[in-house]
Parts: C-alpha cells; structure tokens; sequence
C-alpha cells in the first residue's frame, strides 16, 4: 500500500524561518527527526537556533543552498526524502513520481547496466525502460511498475551497487561524440535583472561566435530547466548574483552520478572568474539545486559578487565566461 510523508499533501506550505512559531514549524521539526537531523528537546513549535542548525544541515546534505531556511525546495527534499525504496508502487506517470525510493531504483539500475538516467530521483521515460528490461531479463512481467517482488528481486541481484552508474558512461561517450567547437552550440543563459548587462555581452559575443543563444531573464530554476528541456540546448548557463565577495560554481551531482559535462565546465568557469575578479575562488560543488536537478544537458549555476565588483568588471567577467565555454567545447569532459 502506498502512503504519503504525513503533513506534506498540502502544496502551499509557508517559508519558515527563525522565530517563527506555527504548526508548520511543528510539522517542519518532526521531518527533520525522521530524516534523522537532532533537534533541542525544548524546540517543539518553535523554530530557534536548533531547527535552523538542523535546517541548515539538511540543505547540507541534500545539496541544496544552504541558508537555514525553508523555503520551497527544502519542504520538497523533505517529502521525498520521506520515501524508501519498497514504500510504494513506482511507475511512471503525470506528474512524475518523486523521492528517494526512485533514487535509489537508478542507482541500482544503473549499477546493473540498466540505463535509467541521471540518479535525479524523478520517475521518468528512461527509468521507466530500464525496470522494463531489468524485469524481461529477471523473469518478472515487464510492465514498467516497480512493485514488491521487483523491489526484492532488485535487491538480491544488486546487494551491493557500484558508486559509479552507465549514465555516467554513456553521458561522457556523448560529450565526447559531439563537435568540439563553438560554432552551432546550443547555448541557454539564465540570469537575473541585475546581471542582464553582463548577460547581454556574453550572448552577443556568443553569438558573434556563432553559437545559438537563448536568453531568459528572472524565471524561477524549475520554469528555466523546464524551457531548456524543451529547446534541447546544449549547456544550461545560470548566472547569480551574491551580496558579499564570492565564485562559486555548481554542478548536478549526487550518489552514483556526477554530470562529468557539468564537472568540468565548472572547474573551467570557476579558474578563469576567480583570476578575473581578483580573489580566490569560493569553490566548485556538486550539488542538487532544481537548476541542475531538473535540466537534461551540461548545466552549471555560477554565483558571482558583489554587484559593485561585477558592474566594475563588466566586460572581463563577461569574456571570461565566454572563453570558459570555448575552452570547454574542445574537450567537454
């Protein structure tokens, strides 16, 4: 039987923060527990110091930004961090099923050779045909339906599975396949009003390039990866801005598949913005931002600062990225 993460059906949950005090700080501490994030015996209903430690360690671990506060994308990690494999029926549908329980069947998929896809923990098309081959070759009705005895034949097979899935393989292998120039690149850009005008030279001088070049300007990262899905872009661009000196990039990684596209592209981005702004870099992470999550190509999110230090090096900064993206097309992992 199939069961819900209890408190988590409404859709319209609020943004919490410390301070608060509500029923929805209550229903937020009890997820933190069950997740398995300690909190202070005396914290019920009220969202102190503890709640945003554990908040914050939360967001740690499930490679989300980390601020302590939860908001959106934190209340979903904990829904579907509220799923085990075995829970329920997993099958694909609209919308698509979400959790962990889907994670870990890609990661054992795809430890097998299954192709299920990204390990994105999102019950799509290619997970939906790696269980149907896995299952035509385990003797089990190929329906597509993770059920119990697909779960435990899966586990007996997979008792252990490897940290690395054919995803990975196959991704790389694609990359490598392509034209490695920046002529005819599908590129996307996403940023924000505040950085339109180091958006606007970098797409000029990418196209002058003749890459193909989208730009949109303040959508939220799911509406961004959504269009990206759509246009079949190449690279996924996310360009945001910080409050204080900081370049970090992020990529999509998580157990069992790093996007090795997203990895490199990183590394790159963040050499070359760090020697332009004239610090040292704040790091290049995997992480699980819906931005990278949710894309279906190389993505990578930059968060650049302070505003003052970027308007100064407009240009720079703007060339900077667009040699990043030329280096990387020559050898793309």
């Amino acid at each position: 039987m199939e069961r819900k993460a209890k408190g988590l059906e409404n859709d319209n949950l609020p943004t919490l923060r410390r301070g608060d005090q509500s029923n929805a700080v209550t229903l937020l501490q009890q997820q933190l527990a069950t997740a398995g994030f300690a909190l202070n015996l005396t914290s019920h209903g009220h969202f102190d110091i503890s709640t945003a430690v554990a908040v914050a360690d939360f967001q740690a671990s499930r490679g989300l930004s980390v601020d302590g506060i939860c908001g959106p994308h934190t209340w979903t990690a904990l829904q579907e961090a509220g799923w085990t494999l075995g829970d329920r029926n997993l099958m694909n549908t609209k919308p698509m099923l979400r959790g962990d329980d889907v994670a870990e069947l890609q990661l054992r998929l795809g430890s097998l050779g299954f192709d299920a896809g990204r390990v994105d923990g999102i019950f799509g098309p290619n997970t939906a045909s790696a269980l149907q081959e896995f299952q035509l070759n385990s003797g089990l009705t190929a329906n597509a339906i993770c059920t119990k005895n697909t779960v435990i034949s899966l586990k007996r097979i997979s008792a252990r599975v490897s940290p690395t899935t054919v995803a990975v393989v196959r991704e790389r292998v694609k990359l490598q396949r392509t034209p490695h120039k920046l002529t005819n690149k599908h590129i996307m850009v996403v940023f924000s009003k505040t950085l339109a005008a180091v958006a606007g030279e970098l797409c000029s001088s990418l196209r002058r390039a003749e890459a193909v070049v989208n730009e949109m300007c303040d959508l939220s990262e799911l509406e961004s990866a959504d269009q990206a899905n759509i246009l079949k872009v190449d690279v996924c661009l996310d360009l945001r801005i910080a409050d204080t000196k900081e370049c970090r990039i992020a990529y999509f990684a998580t157990e069992g598949f790093v996007s090795p596209g997203g990895q490199r592209l990183a590394d790159i981005l963040e050499q070359r913005l760090s020697a332009t702004l004239g610090f040292e870099g704040t790091g290049v992470q995997g992480m699980r931002l819906p931005i990278l999550r949710h894309t279906r190509m190389t993505a990578v999110q930059c968060l650049i600062g302070p505003f003052g230090l970027i308007q100064a090096r407009l240009s720079p900064v703007a060339r900077a990225i667009e040699g990043s993206l030329a280096l990387w097309t020559t050898k793309p992992t």
